[in-house]
């Protein structure tokens, strides 16, 4: 364990992880360097439940129509609902959105006050300001969680306020590279380390992987 209370093995996950990104990770629209968290808000808000690949349909147009939150504001919820209906959970988002949009002139960035808004939880609202701002956030959802579990297997704790405070410490000191380690770490889950048949034989970190040593390495199925 570091002193910090993760285990060891943290440390060449972090930099086999940030090597990996630096070719690897997936580009979407609302990964621009200068994106506003207004933007960044829309596309977290849109993710939850939702495919990137379906919300990157929806996400341009909409931020076309809706550029800033007064926008959203002057639009009705069934004008709302009709431009997300595409990625699913269209009413509720849009009565989230136009209830945000009438108590707001513009989003928060502090994430205690983010985790107010209705249908925000500790994803949206960290994800929000680390990607936005760079702000050193913990980014955990089912993708990290599932790296992290095989990774380092039981040292990884259960419980979401646990699993979070694991991932804070695991981040780069630096707001800047958390953010690509926290994208990476994102990117990783979806494209290696699978739900289903993971890609182990290609991944960095079978040398110290518990999954990888304790199930693969003994011939035993790939899926968890």
């Amino acid at each position: 364990m570091t002193p910090n209370g993760v285990p060891a093995t943290i440390e060449p996950f972090r930099k086999d992880l940030l090597e990996w990104a630096e070719s690897n990770l997936r580009n979407f629209p609302w990964r621009d360097d200068s994106i506003s968290v207004y933007e960044m808000f829309v596309a977290e808000f849109f993710l939850t439940q939702t495919p990137a690949e379906n919300t990157a349909d929806v996400y341009p147009e909409f931020l076309d129509r809706y550029p800033a939150l007064e926008h959203v504001r002057e639009a009705s919820q069934a004008e709302l609902a009709e431009m997300i209906e595409p990625i699913g959970f269209q009413h509720m988002r849009a009565d989230a959105l136009a209830e945000i949009a009438s108590e707001y002139d513009e989003l928060p960035t502090d994430v205690e006050e983010l985790l107010q808004l209705p249908r925000v939880g500790p994803y949206v609202a960290n994800a929000t300001l680390c990607f936005a701002l760079d702000r050193r956030l913990p980014v955990v959802d089912r993708n990290v969680n599932r790296v992290y579990s095989r990774v380092f297997g039981d040292e990884y704790p259960d419980g979401d306020a646990d699993r979070r405070e694991f991932a804070l410490e695991s981040l780069p000191e630096d707001g800047a590279i958390a953010r690509t380690y926290n994208l990476a770490l994102l990117d990783f889950g979806a494209m290696v380390c699978t739900k289903q048949a993971p890609r182990c034989s290609e991944c960095f970190a079978r040398e110290y992987c518990s999954y990888y040593q304790s199930v693969v390495a003994d011939g035993e199925n790939l899926d968890a």
